[in-house]
């Protein structure tokens, strides 16, 4: 009987096979448990408590523009709040005055700091028209006013907010991003309302946005790629 010789083929053949599977079982296990991570992190999020947010706005140097002060959740309603409010760099913008929803019933004149850099809003729900439950729920209105093209931060400090059954409430803080643009036509115009930023879908739910991708899709496409190329150098071996 002739003994059968093994060939370079047979040889080569297994190996590359065998290395293409372990590494794309490797690979797809990090992407798996990256996005799991990010999946976390949104459901860590979307758990968060009551905020105290400012929305964001764009406006000309020489233009004014309003942002509201928001509470975005009231899980036992609102009885009264003190909130002060500060510019990072009152050289850009300033704030102009502020004003109450008619819903509050007791409210302190809005206290504006020198140069406008800050301000003190405090009011009161006396006719109890913030339920339990409520949410997005506008404590004030702000007019800021531009002096010069650049970015600021309307930060924001809850120092007091009570619920309705009088337990006090220990609020997150969302500061607001102002920008004076230098094309006054890409800013808003006078008493134009700012608004916060859209979502940019699918990939703001992963964790990330269009400018900076989410580990969790990075990781996968990197893990792809990957596979790709390894088996492309596996069928490279077995031709030659």
């Amino acid at each position: 009987m002739t003994k059968r010789t093994q060939t370079r083929s047979d040889a080569f053949e297994t190996p590359p096979r065998s290395t293409v599977t372990v590494l794309a079982v490797a690979l797809a296990g990090l992407a798996a448990l990256a996005l799991l991570g990010a999946g976390a992190g949104l459901a860590t999020a979307q758990a968060d408590g009551p905020t105290v947010s400012v929305t964001d706005t764009e406006l000309s140097p020489s233009g004014t523009a309003t942002v509201d002060v928001v509470l975005t959740s009231a899980p036992n309603g609102l009885a009264g709040y003190n909130v002060v409010l500060t510019v990072d760099d009152p050289d850009v913008v300033r704030i102009e005055s502020a004003s109450y929803p008619d819903r509050f019933g007791l409210t302190t004149d809005p206290a504006i700091g020198d140069e406008g850099r800050t301000v003190t809003l405090e009011a009161a729900d006396t006719g109890s028209t913030i339920d339990a439950g409520a949410s997005d729920v506008t404590l004030a209105t702000v007019e800021i006013a531009g002096d010069a093209p650049g970015q600021a931060e309307l930060a924001v400090d809850p120092r007091q907010v009570d619920a309705n059954d009088g337990d006090r409430v220990r609020p997150a803080d969302r500061a607001g991003a102002l920008t004076v643009a230098a094309d006054s036509s890409s800013a808003s115009t006078s008493g134009a309302r700012g608004a916060e930023s859209p979502s940019t879908g699918p990939i703001d739910e992963l964790g990330g946005n269009a400018d900076g991708l989410p580990i969790g899709l990075v990781v996968l496409l990197g893990a792809v790629a990957a596979i790709s190329a390894l088996s492309a150098l596996a069928v490279s071996r077995r031709r030659s």
